[in-house]
């Protein structure tokens, strides 16, 4: 309302380069929906196509029904923190308590020669725990766990290291089990845990809202990074069944981990900036949808077109001061975004002007900057939901079109969990659009989607509880 005609151009032009066309996000939703055929399919592994979806089994079969009962406990290491938690399962349509605790790794046990001496403070801390519980000595609970590190799943309590991350750096751990390394020193140490899974994250967002909706069918992680994980048929998985040719006779379903991360085919409206920051990250070429719509590097976007604007004389503030942070790379914040977007004040847009002259340490801005400002963090907000809303289409439509618990009577839930899902005011409704403009209106009627908290590590719990349930099934099929 108060810029200059340059700048109201120059806007219009950035608009445009962030719209996403209904085109667009029709291609994006059968480009995922190949890659999700394409990945569930039998490879040869020389094959010149990589699938950019990499479709893991999770080898969580089945369903919780919310009837379940028992205590559980879940192990998750993020980052430098660790987190234990124990879920009592009351059953009675879902009903659980939680009790959970929260440490963390000292810096000198973040490296060096043996892994062992991390997870023996980790044994430590599961142990402090029980304690703080009241944990009898002579009852072993089931544990799941959920680590940082890239593991390649081969079953359900199976996995191999193939890389620590977060600043961790033990040469000796890659290569290794890593239920089996966690399982073996928790012994050693005399405790009573019995770890029965690895845990995904998406895997844990799906199951801990299915113990209460148990129409899930759908999980969402959407923070800092992304993944999507669901339920498909056994029988569609060519690849699993070529390495399980036990598994063609059982009619079950399997949550699978999409790992949509990685997505990153042409129809992906990249524009000068997402190829910019790009170049200039640690994982150059990979993870581009990642790059266009989670937590960690929205707010780059932003900061790449506030410095292009100001060196072209859009904006009227000056950055040059050794003060000013806009220049620090991923200094802008995405919560920021939120901040801005939510400012309604259009008289003054004070909470804009916080965020640019106080948290980045810029000079007097005019309110033209600041309604510019706001206008480019809604373009990149809105095409980062909008892209989240295909790809989210693009599983729902598959599900439906396999009748995986989507019967034509039958309604089903899609679980999120994630602070930019939860913190962006926009955001939902958002996804809620595009999604529901790329499917049908008989299948809109019958989804649901529910924001859960604490999803990472009470779903691992419910991945303990699944595990045991699943054992219970195959001895008596037996």
């Amino acid at each position: 309302m108060h810029g200059s005609p340059q700048q109201q151009l120059e806007i219009e032009k950035l608009q445009e380069q962030f719209r996403v066309s209904d085109e667009t996000l029709d291609n994006i939703l059968h480009s995922f929906e190949d890659e999700i055929k394409a990945g569930l399919a039998a490879q040869s592994e020389n094959a010149p196509h990589q699938n950019d979806l990499k479709m893991i089994p999770s080898y969580v079969t089945g369903y919780p029904t919310g009837n379940e009962k028992g205590t559980y406990l879940a192990l998750e290491i993020s980052g430098v923190d660790i987190y234990v938690c124990q879920v009592k399962l009351k059953g009675e349509g879902g009903k659980l308590a939680i009790n959970q605790y929260q440490y963390k790794i000292p810096d000198h046990l973040t490296a060096g020669d043996d892994i062992c001496v991390l997870i023996d403070y980790v044994a430590d801390c599961v142990a402090d725990f029980q304690r703080r519980i009241g944990s009898g000595h002579h009852t072993v609970y089931s544990m799941a766990i959920s680590v940082g590190f890239a593991v390649r799943q081969t079953g359900l309590n199976r996995g191999t290291i193939l890389a620590l991350e977060h600043g961790f750096e033990f040469p000796n751990a890659v290569g290794c089990d890593a239920v089996e390394l966690f399982h073996s020193r928790f012994h050693a140490k005399g405790l009573g845990v019995k770890i029965v899974a690895i845990a995904n994250d998406a895997v844990c967002t799906l199951l801990a809202h299915a113990y209460q909706h148990p129409s899930t069918r759908i999980g969402i992680v959407h923070c800092a990074g992304t993944n999507c994980a669901y339920y498909d048929k056994v029988s569609n998985m060519g690849k699993f069944l070529s390495q399980h040719p036990q598994e063609s006779s059982i009619q079950r379903d399997m949550i699978i981990n999409t790992e949509w991360c990685t997505f990153h085919l042409n129809t992906l409206p990249m524009t000068e900036y997402d190829r910019l920051l790009d170049r200039e990250s640690n994982n150059r070429g990979i993870h581009i949808f990642e790059k266009m719509t989670t937590g960690m590097y929205l707010g780059e976007i932003v900061r790449q077109v506030l410095i292009s604007f100001v060196d072209r004389h859009v904006l009227s503030f000056d950055v040059s001061d050794e003060d000013c942070l806009l220049r620090i790379p991923y200094h802008f914040d995405t919560s920021y975004m939120y901040v801005c977007e939510a400012d309604d004040n259009w008289e003054t847009l004070e909470d804009t002007r916080v965020v640019l002259e106080e948290m980045c340490k810029i000079g007097e801005t005019t309110l033209a900057d600041r309604e510019i400002v706001k206008k480019v963090c809604e373009f990149i907000g809105h095409r980062a939901a909008a892209l989240l809303g295909a790809a989210t289409a693009s599983i729902v439509k598959y599900i439906v079109e396999c009748g995986v618990g989507a019967g034509k009577e039958e309604g089903f839930a899609i679980s999120i969990s994630g602070d930019v899902y939860k913190d962006y005011p926009s955001f939902h409704p958002r996804v809620c659009e595009t999604l529901k403009a790329l499917i049908p209106d008989e299948v809109a009627s019958r989804l649901s989607v529910g924001i859960v908290k604490h999803s990472r590590i009470v779903g691992a719990a419910i991945v303990a509880m699944m595990a045991e349930k699943m054992d219970q099934q195959h001895q008596v099929e037996i």
